[in-house]
């Protein structure tokens, strides 16, 4: 069943100067075969997090932005066979693309283990709890999960720090592309439109969803469960100890959230050399036992992976702003820099 389609409505959605916001219904894509949908559903999400214009989205596959509206929406009445070759065409193009761009993270056991786990979600329709101290790498292993498997099966949202429910709907409900000014019921309505068995939702910074009080109910949680039982899609909740925590102390029965979470992950407290020399090889290939030895300790003991990418990218502009080509040197004068400025004891060389 096809929604209609109102001049008000494409007039919203079709402002030269804003981003997509196209509610996604997958009910009106059941009549198209399945490898249509998998590239609607793939494009739908790409426009969104690209933050792509209806224009843009046009120009990309060579379509008026009036027909990429009607795809999108689920009504368009021409050839969609010659609008799924151009969206495949596109998709290689945008694909190779994201190759060139540098990575930030590179695989390692973190990346592995909560790669497994969303695997292991989206493969059983299943909820995965990943745990882990702050700064390990969590987010960015997501983030290079999502963009390696990404047929616009996976969305990936920050649990927001404030304004409860309501506000985590409206940050679910931009990055599928629905109308976020509308109340709780009507945005969860909507929002559960746009997922199925083949989706996965991805919430980051989770332990922001509990509760402060003990005797609270979880609401948020409460309801991405109910998200994951009326649709079938996969869930992951990542998030630190935190969470953890607050769940056992909270008077709050878990049974109906733990009795779903097929394969729960707690990363290791302490990060071994192994998954820290392929970062510091990105900046500095050939790096000696001193300087892995010292990024061993900042990984473990001063802020953890994040901290330590920090040092690498002020190695690099002090190089770079030298006129030098990166050096150990600048990797110790970074870290003293650092410590100074905090007003640390400095660890670095002298």
């Amino acid at each position: 069943m096809t929604e209609a389609i109102t001049k008000s409505d494409e007039a919203k959605a079709s402002s030269n100067n804003a981003r997509i916001n196209i509610p996604l219904n997958l009910h009106n894509w059941n009549g198209y075969p399945e490898e249509a949908r998998g590239l609607l559903l793939w494009f739908h999400q790409h426009v969104l997090d690209e933050g792509m214009t209806l224009d843009q989205a046009g120009e990309a596959i060579q379509y008026d932005k009036s027909t990429v509206y009607r795809v999108l929406k689920g009504i368009y009445e021409g050839s969609m066979e010659k609008v799924t070759a151009a969206i495949e065409s596109y998709k290689r193009i945008a694909e190779e693309r994201a190759t060139i761009q540098d990575n930030q993270i590179v695989e390692n056991s973190i990346t592995r283990m909560i790669g497994a786990g969303l695997d292991y979600a989206l493969s059983n329709n299943s909820i995965t709890l990943i745990i882990g101290e702050s700064r390990m790498g969590k987010t960015e292993s997501a983030k290079l999960w999502r963009d390696a498997n990404n047929h616009g099966t996976s969305v990936l949202v920050t649990a927001p720090p404030v304004g409860g429910v309501k506000m985590l709907l409206r940050r679910i409900a931009e990055t599928v592309g629905v109308n976020r000014n509308m109340n709780s019921s009507q945005l969860f309505e909507s929002i559960s439109r746009s997922f199925n068995r083949n989706r996965i939702l991805i919430i980051d910074e989770a332990h922001r969803l509990m509760p402060v009080d003990g005797r609270s109910t979880p609401v948020a949680i409460e309801l991405l469960r109910d998200l994951h039982d009326q649709t079938g899609c996969a869930l992951a909740l990542i998030a630190t100890q935190r969470f953890s925590d607050a769940m056992n102390k909270s008077s709050y029965q878990f049974e109906q959230i733990l009795g779903r979470i097929g394969m729960p992950i707690r990363l290791k407290r302490t990060i071994p050399l192994k998954d820290i020399k392929p970062i510091v090889e990105q900046y500095l290939p050939t790096a000696g036992k001193e300087l892995l030895d010292q990024c061993s300790d900042i990984a473990n003991e001063q802020g953890r992976l994040g901290i330590l990418v920090e040092n690498l990218k002020v190695a690099s502009r002090i190089a770079a702003k030298s006129k030098q080509k990166l050096t150990e040197e600048h990797f110790f004068k970074a870290v003293a820099v650092r410590q100074q400025m905090m007003g640390e004891r400095t660890y670095a060389k002298k």
